[in-house]
């Protein structure tokens, strides 16, 4: 007998692209399970011509889960053969799920197209600080070569993912371009620079706290000092930009909602509004809690918010919600300007990040010209 109430779930692979092999084996990889990619119990069985497989689920699980012919390498991808999200189900009765894989991460075929908007340069910044050259991606307004004005800035983290589809994670962006350019039709104009990750250096130099998945080696420190005494400086001296804090934001989601708020609050000086989406504070053991009391937040301008589904089951997500507010409640008591955003029905991913974004970019503009 199961410990947990649970719902048959029937999956149906109902087509698969042309290039797929012959005699391929399909199985289905899910957050259940860690998305193991080959598990003989989650193995599709072919019957009367179709690929079927039927398993119990919990319910209550916010289910994600991709087809795979037997290894991570061969999951399935997005109609160019990239990487995509994983499909989503919030389990809570028995149904059919209809799959249909439109490609093979192994089996890749022409390129993305290029999703830009507006003027974006990619500049090459050596940081000292990390001992490392570094890709920054800058957005200016159209009306910046024709004009002498000066622009606010918001400064973003994982800029692979900040304007263009065919770099970003999964091929879904940000669209934080076309939100810029949405904006200075109504005269709200800015600049967005976007850092880009240097890789593997993702999970140090995004976290200020030890933790097993930094290798107890936190480098927010240093990475806070690259944006503040090189890329900061360097932007200022190249671009006209409105240098105060009042016109400084930083901005980023998941580890890039955390390094935004250490680093925004760190150097208040520099930094008048933050952009927390999805921030992972569990990172440390919720340190970031105990850290907050060291900091002054007052007069700062602070966005947080949190989807109703980030989490592996409803119940999971609904604590991620109540510690999400719990933060911006300690910062609201502490003097700073919050805004707390529910994101119904959204997923941790980039897609409810670029619904979300364009309010909060307005937010900031309209709030730094007040």
């Amino acid at each position: 007998m199961p410990f947990l109430e649970q719902a048959p779930i029937k999956f149906i692979l109902s087509s698969t692209p042309e290039n797929t092999p012959l005699n391929a084996e399909f199985f289905l990889e899910t957050s259940v399970l860690g998305f193991q990619p080959s598990l003989p119990n989650w193995q599709f069985s072919l019957l009367n011509g179709q690929y079927t497989l039927t398993q119990s689920v919990p319910l209550g699980t916010l289910l994600e889960f991709k087809v795979s012919r037997g290894s991570h390498q061969t999951e399935e991808g997005n109609p160019y053969g990239r990487r995509s999200f994983a499909r989503r189900l919030v389990v809570t009765q028995p149904c059919e799920v209809s799959l249909e894989v439109l490609g093979w991460q192994d089996l890749p075929g022409e390129e993305p197209p290029h999703t830009l908007s507006g003027q974006v340069e990619r500049i090459t910044l050596y940081s000292p600080e990390l001992e490392d050259d570094l890709t920054i991606l800058v957005y200016r307004p159209h009306g910046y070569d024709g004009s002498s004005a000066r622009y606010p800035v918001l400064y973003m983290h994982d800029g692979a993912n900040v304007f263009d589809a065919a770099t970003s994670y999964a091929g879904v962006e940000w669209g934080v371009d076309e939100a810029a350019e949405q904006l200075a039709l109504e005269g709200l104009e800015c600049m967005v620079v976007a850092v880009e990750v240097r890789g593997k250096h993702r999970i140090t130099d995004y976290t200020p706290f030890k933790s097993r998945v930094n290798g107890y080696a936190p480098g927010a420190d240093t990475y806070t000092r690259f944006l503040t005494e090189t890329l900061k400086p360097f932007i200022d001296n190249k671009y006209r930009t409105l240098g105060d804090r009042e016109h400084t934001g930083i901005a980023g989601a998941s580890f890039g909602g955390l390094i935004s708020l250490y680093a925004g609050l760190a150097r208040a000086d520099i930094y008048g509004f933050i952009g927390a989406f999805s921030p992972s504070l569990w990172l440390g053991d919720f340190e970031m809690f105990g850290w907050l009391e060291t900091q002054d937040p007052s007069g700062s301008r602070i966005y947080v918010d949190m989807g109703t589904h980030e989490g592996d089951d409803i119940d999971f997500a609904a604590l991620t919600q109540r510690q999400a507010k719990i933060l911006a409640t300690l910062l609201e008591g502490r003097g700073a300007k919050v805004r707390f955003v529910t994101g119904e029905g959204h997923w941790h991913d980039e897609t409810a990040w670029a619904e979300r974004f364009p309010a909060v970019l307005r937010w900031f503009l309209k709030s730094s010209n007040s």
